[in-house]
């Protein structure tokens, strides 16, 4: 096919070695070649030459990809096209729908508050949003059938932390629970990934209406707990989630590119979101009409810019570029602060406390259940504030340390940061559904591979 021609002509190299910084002020600081801080050169390309085949095979239609160590980029690469129909070629600067790799921005922005000290992570959230006052917990029937059930009053009350370790008993669509599924659907809730009329606090309002998968506390649920985070950020603050990220953490770290809301004038730079093509091969158009794709996702790629400037989801809802979000987890990695573009100031968002509280697993986190352990490669990891954090380093097989986080996004995009070794890596493509590629698997671990011992690396610290 023609665009698989010129798809292999869209690599760019530049990233690996004899960076010219001037080229990315835009983003970090960039090592002068990736020995500087600990890779092989040889080995990153291998993460190239991945990505490539990938393309190749019509897997993906592009990606991009940064990794980072020591503030400092090492490998900065965009593989593809952005847009096959319109011959696009992926840039460094591509908007992604990030989804799920918007909870721990949100996450962080509850942090801030209790900063503030506006809340308090044990506080009820029903103290905050009265709606969740009187929950109830569903009872499945004996018959197993979606409409054989009954509800009971919830014994405990929601707290912020439940939300933020999803363990509030709220559950997603993409579940498809036999019995929450159905209703969740009747009542028009929204996981994030479609165009959606009406506001956040109008969904919440629905969503708090229905009974609990289990008694808040009991165990973990991925669900809807960080749109109601977003919610809550509104409530207390008084502003708008978008106003509030805008204030507290995009302006500041310049992160100008990401929000809920894709206008006109970079609308060319948004990349469009593809499917398998399962009977005739190769990928197709998502397409901008909300549909189920396949049980439980309702989704439609318009949403960044038909409802993103009214409808703030918390879980799902933010688009961003690898080299906007490089620097949130470089301002992670920094405890808080981060130096400007142009390298001329450093700008702090949060004491170094708040963040390493925010870093750090807490005794009620817990694991994911058994299908996300293998989906994600998790073992050994706990959900906190959005994201998972390794705890149990005898549990994983992953080479990262203790205390590194990760999470991903279902249209496939995924980072990973290692703060012992002070290492990021962020990859963003636009490919549902998510487990049409490992992408997210072996770009992490080629990464570790590249870092010195495994080569010969000169590390100038």
């Amino acid at each position: 096919m023609k665009w698989i021609q010129k798809l292999s002509l869209t690599v760019v190299t530049a990233a690996l070695i004899n960076l010219d910084a001037s080229v990315f002020a835009q983003s970090l600081p960039v090592a002068k070649k990736p020995e500087q801080v600990g890779f092989c050169s040889d080995k990153l390309e291998a993460i190239t030459d991945d990505l490539q085949n990938r393309v190749d095979k019509q897997e993906i239609a592009g990606g991009v990809v940064i990794i980072a160590r020591n503030g400092k980029i090492a490998y900065r690469q965009a593989v593809g096209l952005r847009d096959i129909e319109a011959s696009e070629s992926m840039k460094p600067d591509t908007i992604f729908r990030i989804a799920s790799n918007s909870k721990i921005i949100t996450g962080f922005a509850i942090h801030l508050l209790e900063l503030d000290g506006l809340i308090d992570l044990k506080d009820p959230v029903s103290k905050y949003i009265p709606a969740f006052a009187n929950m109830k917990v569903v009872v499945p029937g004996s018959s197993g059938q979606p409409n054989d059930y009954k509800t009971r009053r919830a014994t405990k009350k929601i707290t912020i932390e439940q939300l933020l370790n999803h363990t509030s008993g709220i559950d997603y669509n993409l579940n498809n629970h036999p019995i929450l599924g159905p209703l969740l659907k009747q009542a028009k809730i929204s996981d994030g990934y479609s165009t959606t009329p009406g506001t956040i606090g109008d969904m919440v309002g629905r969503l708090a209406k229905l009974p609990l998968l289990f008694e808040p506390g009991r165990q973990w649920n991925y669900g809807l707990s960080s749109d109601i985070l977003g919610y809550l950020v509104e409530v207390v603050s008084r502003q708008t989630l978008a106003e509030f990220l805008q204030e507290r953490v995009f302006q500041p770290l310049e992160m100008n590119d990401t929000s809920f809301y894709v206008p006109p004038s970079k609308r060319n730079r948004l990349a469009a979101v593809y499917i398998p093509n399962f009977e005739n091969g190769g990928l197709i158009r998502m397409g901008t009409t909300p549909k189920e794709i396949v049980p439980g996702f309702i989704m439609d790629e318009a949403y960044p810019y038909k409802t993103g400037d009214t409808y703030f989801s918390g879980g799902a809802g933010l688009v961003s570029t690898p080299d906007d979000y490089v620097r949130f987890m470089q301002m992670l990695l920094n405890k808080g602060k981060l130096k400007s573009r142009n390298g001329r100031k450093i700008v702090r968002i949060a004491k170094p406390k708040t963040v390493r509280k925010f870093l750090s697993v807490r005794d009620n986190d817990k694991e994911g259940n058994e299908v996300f352990k293998e989906l994600f490669n998790i073992a050994g990891y706990k959900f906190t504030n959005g994201f998972f954090v390794k705890d149990d380093p005898n549990a994983s097989n992953k080479p990262s340390s203790v205390g590194s986080f990760q999470w991903a996004g279902v249209y496939n995009t995924h980072y990973f940061a290692d703060p012992k070794r002070k290492l990021i890596g962020v990859v963003m493509t636009q490919l549902f559904p998510y487990v049409q590629t490992d992408l997210r698997h072996k770009y992490e671990s080629l990464t570790y591979e590249a870092l010195a011992p495994n080569c010969k690396a000169l590390v100038s610290e």
